[in-house]
């Protein structure tokens, strides 16, 4: 890899971008952020000076990443693009037709803009999702990167805005990556291309968090707990989680080794805990914050296998490529909780 590399991420101020753009920016390559909003860019440039990586970030505003075009002065120049960039925000604000419409054409945008560059680019990455991978309702069982949704996209052919939010987040997740592979078997570009599925993320972010409004919903049981001292009843679907430090961590192997990550899906899944579960945890390691005791061990299996609950997810082939292990669940849940503290008041 020569020093000059220069890496895209999309969502430059997103909870993942950030964690990625500080392990390029240490394996020597330059990173180049876009952002809707310049100063949630500059945010995440302010975070970054701070580890000691002042100038090897740069931001560029991109309002509307839907409109024809809207990434081609953003490639150039570039050896791998790593597109995170999602309307997660407008999915329960925007009819599901809209939702699935915005994260197809910022999808196709970014391959269409990446046909561009010419040789140099290397690998482009697609952050999806474990949406794509299960159906609604969903089914018990144990899911991996062999399973897809099946059912959002005809319910919001079905419904239309009546379909709701669960649907417009799946829908857009499936129909984005399964556009992404369309055009990796048809147009077979020069280009390495890779997805990457994750369940809920858990970890510290690289930009410290100074509201609970910008909180992901992820982390909503956890802070529900720390701040009401009460343990919150279950997640939404599944109780899996993966730190999002990990799956920066896949994300830079998979630009890394772009033969072979090509034509690969990576579902990033490393532990099911729970409310109870986490509430053990923080009992047991920092009992001063004084969280209700609940029923200790129930709801959640030793050692927090992936595979274990009723939606349950098999995580190991990331694993295998990459060699190496998830960071440990009570690890993340303390080193979130740390993070998540401050906004306690």
């Amino acid at each position: 890899m020569s020093p000059k590399e220069t890496i895209l991420i999309t969502g430059f101020n997103g909870y993942l971008a950030g964690r990625v753009a500080e392990l390029a920016l240490k394996a020597g390559y330059n990173v180049r952020g876009t952002v809707r909003n310049l100063d949630a860019g500059t945010e995440v440039q302010k975070a970054l000076l701070k580890l000691g990586y002042g100038g090897g970030a740069e931001v560029v505003q991109i309002p509307d990443m839907t409109i024809p075009g809207a990434f081609d002065q953003a490639v150039i120049g570039c050896s791998a693009i790593i597109h995170l960039a999602s309307p997660v925000k407008d999915t329960f604000i925007l009819p599901p037709p809209e939702v699935v419409r915005m994260n197809m054409s910022g999808t196709m945008g970014i391959l269409e803009s990446a046909s561009k560059v010419g040789s140099q680019l290397k690998t482009v990455v697609l952050m999806s999702s474990a949406a794509a991978i299960f159906d609604v309702p969903t089914e018990p069982g144990v899911y991996s990167e062999k399973n897809w949704n099946t059912t959002s996209e005809p319910a919001i052919a079905q419904l239309g805005s009546e379909a709701g939010g669960l649907h417009a987040y799946c829908a857009s997740k499936t129909v984005g990556e399964r556009a992404f592979w369309k055009f990796h078997d048809e147009k077979k570009p020069s280009f390495s291309m890779t997805t990457l599925q994750a369940t809920y993320f858990i970890g510290p972010s690289l930009t410290p968090w100074t509201s609970p409004s910008q909180l992901p919903f992820s982390l909503g049981n956890l802070f529900s707990l720390l701040s009401t001292k009460q343990i919150p009843g279950p997640n939404l679907i599944y109780e899996n989680t993966i730190d999002v430090r990990d799956v920066a961590r896949v994300i830079l192997w998979t630009v890394l080794n772009p033969v072979a990550a090509d034509g690969q899906r990576y579902l990033c899944a490393a532990a099911t805990g729970g409310s109870q579960a986490m509430a053990d945890i923080l009992n047991k390691y920092m009992p001063e914050l004084g969280l209700s005791k609940g029923t200790p061990g129930e709801g959640y299996e030793e050692d927090y296998p992936s595979t274990s609950g009723n939606v349950a997810f098999d995580g190991k082939k990331a694993v295998e490529a990459t060699g190496q292990e998830w960071i440990p669940y009570e690890t993340s849940i303390l080193d979130t909780t740390k993070a998540l503290i401050p906004l306690l008041g």
